[in-house]
């Protein structure tokens, strides 16, 4: 018997009331209708409804033509944010929070900050790992990944396709406007990347998958789900980091070790959290050392980030200081 797609949609819409669950669900279980598996699609109704959408005012995200490094797949969308279109402060684990500005509406940027790739599932939120096409004003560049990151990322298409197994129709999925569960498969697709490049020991692996971790906690966050796993996911990330001295920009470090003693404050692990707030003092006696040589230099940087951690440190017995974070 052929099934009617068009007439299951209906029946879902009627059901479902929401174009984002009728399209999850087709992707799930396919063109026929089940009152157990409609159930379950409702049950996930919170977190894949939410796309940081705001109404009013102008779009403040374009669009970008990109190709695969790994499979050449041409015409890939990457979603950027135009200047100054958005109010970015940080939450307590740093990650952006956005606000619109100069006649530009809000817009989540961090749901959509990850460029996926339709066919192979190749992940990033930064535009310098695919290549770009020539345009009339710019010119063709490469991808900056390393050959052999390339090639073994060939090597792992599938286990980037079982990360995203729900997926039925990848080019889709990850279009705009982007659902919670698609945002959340997007950095989940971009730590399988930075694995490998881990694996290759290559710098700020591990603080980028701490920083993807930390973007997926604040997008379940804004679907009210719990976090919290994902956050102690993101603390072994960021320590690896810090134990492994990836970073070599100084302020990147520091922030490191915030947010290292930022999430061990959130679980209510006080000792290590005054452990990694020691760090502050032996960076700064270890430069006010240098400075004897060098007068050029100073603490100011590391001044900075220590009273950052001060104050969060000063809050730490506020019941709601991580609230929505």
């Amino acid at each position: 018997m052929t099934i009617n797609v068009a007439e299951v949609k209906r029946r879902l819409q009627v059901l479902l009331h929401d174009d984002n669950l009728v399209n999850l669900y087709i992707r799930q279980f396919g063109p026929s209708l089940d009152i157990k598996n409609i159930k379950k699609v409702k049950e996930q109704q919170e977190q894949v409804s939410y796309t940081g959408e705001g109404t009013g005012g102008d779009d403040p995200v374009f669009e970008q033509k990109l190709s695969c490094p790994v499979c050449n797949q041409p015409e890939i969308v990457c979603y950027q944010l135009r200047a100054k279109s958005q109010q970015v402060t940080q939450n307590k684990f740093l990650v952006p929070i956005y606000e619109g500005a100069a006649g530009y509406r809000t817009v989540d940027y961090t749901i959509l900050a990850v460029t996926v790739c339709p066919r192979c599932l190749f992940a990033s939120p930064d535009r310098k790992d695919f290549n770009r096409p020539a345009s009339a004003n710019i010119p063709e560049s490469k991808s900056q990944l390393m050959s052999n990151v390339i090639i073994s990322l060939q090597e792992k298409i599938g286990e980037r396709k079982a990360i995203a197994q729900t997926v039925s129709n990848p080019e889709e999925f990850f279009k705009r406007p982007r659902i919670a569960e698609a945002g959340v498969i997007s950095y989940r697709l971009a730590m399988a990347r930075a694995s490998v490049e881990a694996w290759f020991e290559l710098p700020y692996s591990y603080y980028k998958m701490g920083a993807y971790a930390l973007k997926i906690a604040g997008i379940l966050k804004a679907c009210d789900n719990d976090n919290t796993l994902i956050l102690r996911e993101a603390l072994g990330f960021i320590e690896e980091s810090f134990k492994n001295s990836e970073c070599n920009s100084e302020e990147i470090e520091l922030q490191v070790i915030y947010t290292i003693v930022a999430l061990h404050i959130k679980f209510g692990e006080l000792k290590k959290a005054q452990s990694y707030m020691g760090v502050y003092s032996n960076l700064k006696n270890a430069r006010k050392a240098e400075m004897a040589k060098d007068p050029r230099l100073n603490t100011n940087l590391i001044d900075r980030w220590e009273d950052k951690v001060k104050r969060l440190w000063e809050d730490r017995e506020y019941e709601d200081l991580f609230a929505g974070e």
